[in-house]
């Protein structure tokens, strides 16, 4: 135990690290715990790790592989991407072997028991760090040909530790203490911040609005806010095209988007749509407030609970005031008309109509 420590002491000193590793641009790692290792590192750490870490996430969510322990690795076996092997074949994990017929043979260190052999061995060559980061993780996915589910216990696998013992188990390193430094590794330099790549709801209120998808272009309507953990779409804008929807929530997320939960006219839920898709026609904020009294005159208009034509918020008929004059203290303009909301003679609100079901004059009066 004694000796990868003083290994892993050793490489940190060379390595120039002076403190815990940082961050990504990545939407949905936790930001609170990335930025608290962000002070705390080199610029050249910092630009490594942000160079990687968003390939190591995507990959996680494709495969899941912990990015914890892709960057461990990848910051162990390439020297944070300052070794010859990851300079000149931009290959991050000590990968053998040829890459799309490419490759380059570098001296490594084997482990036979105790003994330390150095050897030369062909390693394979990847075009950029991205492609070597697939690369590792489909290694993980597929194996080897003599065992395709070699490494079948690191798939899924929520542990750091036990994903580390895993690789070791399966014979990815020779070194018999490559768990413990990749163990020591993530706890060392808080990788596992980005191992939350699902985006987290901010904050999540009531809103009442309405509002129509004018121009649906490339947006979608999910299950959940897009990049929420089991987040799935479930229809197109293209499919809503200048439907009334009704807006029941807004969430506002850890990522800085923001989000409707949306209703079809029946009141069906269709699902959480981007703010930026909507054109808002309605909210609370449409209102403002009004003193006056106007007569009821005779019309066929609805009153609603709000003022918008929906069909399940229908509260009476204007004929029923037919001839009353009744206080208004609401007005809104919506979709360029006004809408009175008014109360009966108790005082009590009736509802919302438009302003043509309203008069100066009493309907009633001989003229």
């Amino acid at each position: 135990m004694k000796k990868w420590k003083l290994a892993l002491a050793a490489f940190i000193t060379a390595a120039g690290i002076s403190a815990p590793l940082a961050a990504t641009q990545a939407e949905a790692a936790d930001k609170v715990a990335i930025q608290a290792s962000l002070q705390k590192m080199t610029l050249t750490q910092r630009q490594f790790i942000q160079d990687i870490a968003p390939k190591a996430q995507e990959l996680q969510k494709k495969y899941q592989v912990l990015s914890s322990v892709s960057l461990a690795q990848a910051i162990v076996e390439s020297n944070w991407g300052n070794s010859g092997l990851s300079t000149e074949a931009n290959n991050l994990f000590g990968i053998k072997g040829s890459y799309n017929g490419s490759s380059v043979t570098m001296s490594t260190k084997e482990y036979s028991g105790d003994e330390v052999q150095q050897i030369d061995a062909a390693f394979r060559a990847y075009p950029d760090r991205e492609a070597s980061l697939e690369d590792h993780t489909l290694l993980f996915v597929n194996g080897t040909s003599g065992n395709p589910s070699l490494y079948h216990a690191v798939i899924g696998e929520n542990d750091y530790k036990k994903a580390a013992l895993a690789i070791q188990e399966a014979g990815y390193a020779t070194d018999p203490n490559y768990a413990a430094v990749l163990t020591e590794t993530v706890e060392m330099f808080g990788l596992t911040a980005y191992d939350d790549i699902y985006d987290h709801m901010k904050k999540e209120e009531n809103m009442l609005a309405y509002g129509t998808v004018q121009e649906p272009k490339d947006y979608d309507v999910w299950s959940l806010p897009s990049g929420m953990k089991d987040a799935e779409k479930v229809a197109s804008t293209a499919s809503i095209k200048e439907k009334q929807l009704r807006v029941g929530k807004k969430a506002e997320m850890q990522n800085g988007s923001h989000w409707f939960e949306i209703y079809d006219e029946q009141d069906n839920r269709i699902g959480w749509l981007e703010e930026n898709a909507m054109d808002i026609f309605y909210t609370t904020k449409s209102e403002k407030e009004f003193d006056l009294k106007k007569y009821i005159i005779d019309s066929d208009q609805k009153i609603y609970r709000y003022p918008v034509e929906d069909s399940k918020r229908v509260v009476g008929e204007m004929k029923t005031y037919q001839g009353e004059k009744l206080e208004i203290d609401r007005r809104a303009d919506v979709k360029n008309e006004y809408w009175y909301r008014f109360k009966d003679k108790d005082g009590q609100v009736v509802g919302w109509s438009k302003a043509p079901g309203f008069s100066d004059n009493n309907p009633n009066k001989k003229k």
